[in-house]
C-alpha cells in the first residue's frame, strides 16, 4: 500500500485524473490538495511536501530544468474578463475578439492584486463594480471566479499559458546524496502509475509499473508450470515406450502367428489341391498359328 500526495494551482481542475487513480489502485492513497493563489507549486517539490504538482505557466516558458521534468498537458486559451453592459459583452460568447478592438480597453493588472489583498478574486470584484477596465485572465482561472455581474470572452493577440506537470529529476552529475528528493522520486511507482494517468494511458498498458509487475508474475508462474509436467512428462513417456515397445511385440508375435497359420493352411491341402499348371499361352503351336502357320 502506498501513498502519493499531489499539489495543484488554482483554476487546474485535476478530478477527472483523480478518479482514474483512485479507481486503479484502490490499494493505496491519493491526496491532492489545491495551492492557495501566491503559493509556489515548485517550493512544494522542494520541500517535499509533494511528489508532484499541477502548475500554470506562459506559453514557450516552461521552468523544465536538469533538476525538473515538466510535462504540458494543455494550453489556456486567454479570456477577457469585463463587468455587464461592457463593448465586450456584445460579442459573440463563442467568438474571438480581435486584438485591435479590445487594445483600448484599459486593463487591470493582477500584479496589483496579490493574495494579501483578495488576489484573482478581488480583482473580478472591481471590474464587476463598472467601468470600462478589464482584465485578462487564463480561462480556467476566469471560470474558478466566474460571477453573474461579469462577461468572459476569448481575445486574440494574448499570450495563452499551458498547464504542465511537474516532479524532480535525477540529475546525473550529482551525487544521490544531494538530491534525495529526485531519488525518491525515481525510485517511486506510484510517481510513475500518475504520469500515465496524466497521459492517457490505458489501465491495462503495459507502461504501468503495476501491469508489467503483474506479467512478470504471470509469467514466473508459467514459466514455473511449465517445469513441473515436463518431469510428470519424461516418467510418463518412459511407461508409454515401454508399453508401446511391449504392444508392439505382442503385435508382431500374433501377425508371426497368423502369418504362420496361413502358410501351414495352404500346406494342407498339398500339392493334390491344386491344379496342375497348364500350357502357358504364347507357346510354339500358338505363335505359328497367328502368324498364319500350317494348322493341324
Amino acid at each position: 500500500m502506498g501513498h502519493l500526495d499531489v499539489a495543484y494551482v488554482p483554476g487546474v481542475m485535476p478530478g477527472k485524473w483523480v478518479g482514474r487513480f483512485r479507481e486503479t489502485h484502490q490499494q493505496d492513497t491519493l491526496d491532492a490538495r489545491p495551492l492557495r493563489e501566491g503559493e509556489n507549486p515548485l517550493d512544494e517539490l522542494t520541500a517535499g511536501r509533494a511528489r508532484l504538482v499541477l502548475l500554470r505557466f506562459h506559453e514557450g516558458s516552461s521552468p523544465a530544468s536538469p533538476r525538473l521534468h515538466v510535462i504540458p498537458l494543455y494550453t489556456e486559451r486567454p479570456v477577457i474578463v469585463a463587468p455587464r453592459d461592457h463593448d465586450a459583452e456584445y460579442h459573440d460568447e463563442d467568438a474571438v475578439i480581435p486584438a485591435d478592438a479590445a487594445e483600448s480597453w484599459p486593463r487591470l493588472n493582477p500584479a496589483d492584486y496579490p493574495p494579501a489583498v483578495g488576489g484573482t478574486a478581488m480583482m473580478v470584484e472591481v471590474l464587476a463594480a463598472g467601468g470600462s477596465s478589464v482584465a485578462v485572465l487564463p480561462q480556467s482561472l476566469a471560470r474558478l471566479h466566474a460571477r453573474k455581474d461579469t462577461v468572459t470572452r476569448f481575445v486574440d493577440g494574448e499570450p495563452a499559458t499551458v498547464v504542465g506537470l511537474a516532479w524532480p529529476r535525477l540529475d546525473p552529475t550529482l551525487p544521490d546524496v544531494e538530491q534525495p528528493l529526485a531519488v525518491a522520486a525515481q525510485d517511486d511507482p506510484l510517481v510513475e502509475e500518475f504520469i500515465g494517468v496524466v497521459r492517457g494511458r490505458r489501465a491495462g498498458s503495459s507502461r504501468q509499473p503495476s501491469v508489467r509487475e503483474q506479467e512478470q508474475a504471470s509469467r514466473k508462474e508459467r514459466l514455473a508450470g511449465r517445469g513441473k509436467p515436463k518431469g510428470a512428462k519424461g516418467v510418463s513417456g518412459k511407461g508409454s515406450s515401454n508399453q508401446g515397445a511391449a504392444g508392439s511385440k505382442g503385435k508382431s508375435g500374433q501377425a508371426k502367428a497368423g502369418s504362420s497359420g496361413k502358410q501351414g493352411k495352404e500346406s494342407k491341402h498339398g500339392d493334390g489341391s491344386r491344379r496342375a499348371p497348364g500350357p502357358r499361352r504364347g507357346t510354339a503351336g500358338t505363335r505359328n498359328r497367328r502368324r498364319g502357320g500350317p494348322r493341324r
